[in-house]
């Protein structure tokens, strides 16, 4: 997968090329010199990827002015994992990479050692007569903010304002990439970490588009007792800036851990919005956790032991009752049945609980099921109640916007404060 996953960004960062230094036609099969070379980047090459890379130079090219069919000598062309196809060395640069290199042991060390958790670059771009400018810049910062007695986040707090800066002038273009989802009319474009601080990224406006769905109905999934469908989904959307952010949310099972992964909906060529192929990024868990300390009501973790007490069963009852009466947000549930049989709340909370805590042996012999993972599954189940009352709380005090929005922020690695350290990019997917 990742051997892939580097010869469609080598793909990606040639098709640049092609489009801007050599005038590419970017309609599908119009350039035959393009598509050759895209195939010895990547002989895999599916006509779903083949779109992507050219809907991805398209967005490019009319971020920087350029226009399709002209070429521009002007830029030097990179893949942050090694050498680029394709393109000569003459054209190529490291001007990126030669920052993180250059990195402390202790600073690459607050991104546990990988740039990608710094700057999540796949490919960038540098304007050759600014190359050298560039370079002597970050060696005069280096010198003056990367010394003993400074603290080491200093320097890069340093060096990526002066990247956004440079981004800002399309001087230093780092590019993140995403597969672009066949059905959108375009790939879509976002600068991310281009201003840092919470004045320059507030949260104006959030909607909850769709009901918050998690169906709570224990099954019998071939041999395994199940529920049908593990996930809590909902369609988001919020307003930053200049920006509008349609996203899906989605908390699942992943192992027998919780994950939350959010996409980008993008435009079809009807405009109807669709959900994209890349994530947008995953909220990692103890993040998640300080979210919904920070906009709920309930530890994410609270009354999830080994076992269920009694004091945990009133606990669970409680939290399922007050989100059936509430009327803040919409919210679906699903058939509410165990093993065929509706039920209340109440009685959901008293079957799930009295299964979970039978053996393995005693489920098979009174359900004729294997228990497997539903232990786990159920209490990622009773998480997802606290996700949906952590959307209810935000509601009720006028935070909606704020918690939306930071998940959106924190999933897709942009910053929200000066003490953010992650580097500026481009987005297009």
């Amino acid at each position: 997968m990742a051997q892939q996953k580097d010869k469609q960004e080598k793909a990606s960062i040639a098709t640049f090329y092609y489009a801007i230094a050599k005038g590419a036609n970017l309609e599908p099969e119009a350039d035959s010199e393009l598509k050759e070379a895209l195939l010895r980047i990547y002989p895999a090459m599916d006509a779903k990827w083949y779109v992507t890379f050219l809907k991805q130079a398209r967005a490019l090219i009319k971020y920087l002015g350029h226009s399709e069919g002209s070429t521009d000598n002007s830029y030097l062309y990179a893949w942050y994992d090694g050498k680029p196809e394709e393109i000569p060395s003459s054209e190529t640069t490291t001007l990126i990479n030669k920052v993180w290199d250059n990195f402390t042991p202790q600073q690459q060390k607050m991104f546990g050692s990988k740039k990608d958790s710094w700057n999540t670059v796949d490919v960038y771009m540098v304007k050759k007569s600014e190359e050298s400018k560039l370079e002597r810049t970050i060696t005069l910062l280096e010198k003056e903010f990367n010394t003993p007695g400074l603290s080491p986040e200093i320097y890069v707090g340093t060096i990526n304002s002066f990247m956004s800066q440079s981004l800002k002038k399309k001087t230093l273009i780092p590019i993140s990439l995403k597969k672009v989802t066949p059905g959108a009319l375009e790939a879509s474009l976002k600068e991310t970490n281009i201003d840092v601080g919470p004045d320059k990224l507030t949260v104006k406006e959030a909607n909850i588009e769709t009901s918050l769905r998690t169906n709570f109905e224990i099954f019998k999934d071939g041999n395994s007792l199940d529920f049908n469908t593990n996930s809590l989904t909902t369609n988001l959307n919020f307003t930053s800036g200049k920006y509008y952010t349609p996203y899906y949310w989605e908390t699942r099972m992943s192992g027998n851990n919780q994950k939350t992964e959010l996409k980008d909906r993008v435009a079809n060529p009807t405009k109807k919005l669709i959900k994209a192929e890349a994530q947008a990024g995953s909220i990692p868990v103890p993040l998640m956790k300080q979210l919904i300390k920070e906009f709920g009501r309930y530890d994410l973790d609270a009354h999830l032991g080994s076992k269920f007490s009694d004091a945990d069963k009133k606990y669970w009852k409680k939290i399922f009752n007050d989100l059936m009466k509430d009327k803040t947000i919409p919210k679906d549930f699903g058939k509410m049945t165990i093993l065929g049989n509706k039920v209340t709340p109440d009685q959901f909370i008293d079957k799930s609980f009295e299964i979970d805590s039978l053996s393995a042996a005693d489920v098979k012999l009174l359900y004729k099921v294997n228990k497997s993972d539903f232990s786990a599954k159920l209490r990622q189940k009773l998480r997802q109640l606290i996700i949906i009352d952590t959307f209810i709380k935000a509601k009720k005090d006028n935070t909606l916007p704020d918690f939306v929005g930071q998940a959106y922020y924190r999933a897709a690695k942009m910053n929200l404060s000066q003490a953010d350290l992650s580097g500026p990019f481009i987005k297009i997917s």
